[in-house]
């Protein structure tokens, strides 16, 4: 169902999986170097687990924030809504769009 902007639930689930992917891909971080890190927090997660869970693109912000925690991410830039009208960050290749806009806001 798409909202008023006209962006799907199906679009709001791939930011998120993108979002997430994004981070990794920064971090050159693996699925499974994700789940060592979670434990490292005391949050047990399997390779597979994880990499089901981004794949569908629905976890809940609680799984969001423990991930970023444990990769050691403290800030993340969300897409504007024009940006997401656009479709940047939505469907392929968005997390390749998350990631660079990462790597850009370092040099800021």
């Amino acid at each position: 169902m798409a909202d008023e902007s006209g962006i799907t639930d199906a679009d709001w689930e791939s930011v998120a999986k993108n979002l997430l992917r994004g981070q990794l891909m920064t971090k050159g971080l693996s699925y499974a170097k994700l789940a060592e890190a979670m434990a490292g927090i005391g949050v047990e997660e399997t390779e597979v687990s994880i990499k089901n869970k981004v794949g569908r693109g629905r976890f809940t912000f609680m799984f969001f924030l423990q991930a970023m925690t444990a990769i050691g991410t403290s800030r993340i830039l969300l897409p504007t809504l024009a940006e997401l009208e656009q479709g940047h960050g939505v469907g392929r290749g968005g997390a390749q769009t998350f990631a660079k806009k990462v790597s850009l806001s370092d040099t800021d």
